[in-house]
């Protein structure tokens, strides 16, 4: 019983000191990223810059959104000003990723009410639905952020407000 006990506890340190390095990492880049970042530039893998990006539905301006990444971890992304996402965040420096948790305003637009439907969206305690989107860090360094984006891209951020 006595090495049962031992191997228990030798199992749960290293749990412990594992997820307390784990919250360590996503706490020792959160500070850096706390800020307001306003687009700069969108560029595809060969660096050529993108005005416009082509879709089926037709075309988009290659552009971001107004990113505002809080202390407390939330944030808006800000698109238009009838446009804004808001919810909750943390960064992982092992991973490079922001991890955005984005809460779906009431009442619920049609997407969101078929995501819900169909299980994309995830219930927290209070009952409203948040979806996870995971967000590629390149490069954080000092007051410019760039980001991995769909179809190859990259779009580059700088801090504007701390």
């Amino acid at each position: 019983m006595g090495v049962l006990l031992k191997y228990t506890s030798i199992l749960l340190l290293g749990f412990v000191i594992y997820n307390k390095s784990f919250a360590q990492t996503i706490n020792d880049s959160k500070s850096e990223l706390v800020g307001t970042w306003k687009f700069v530039v969108r560029n595809d893998k060969n660096g050529k810059k993108v005005d416009t990006i082509r879709h089926s539905f037709g075309n988009e301006v290659a552009n971001g959104p107004l990113r505002t990444y809080r202390a407390d971890g939330t944030y808006s992304l800000k698109f238009t000003v009838n446009n804004t996402d808001n919810g909750k965040w943390q960064y992982d420096s092992n991973k490079k990723e922001i991890v955005h948790q984005l809460y779906y305003s009431k009442p619920y637009s049609v997407a969101a009410q078929y995501l819900i439907g169909n299980g994309h969206a995830k219930k927290d305690a209070n009952g409203d639905y948040y979806e996870y989107i995971t967000t590629k860090v390149i490069e954080l360094i000092d007051n410019k952020l760039v980001l991995s984006e769909r179809y190859d891209q990259q779009s580059t951020y700088i801090k504007i407000q701390e």
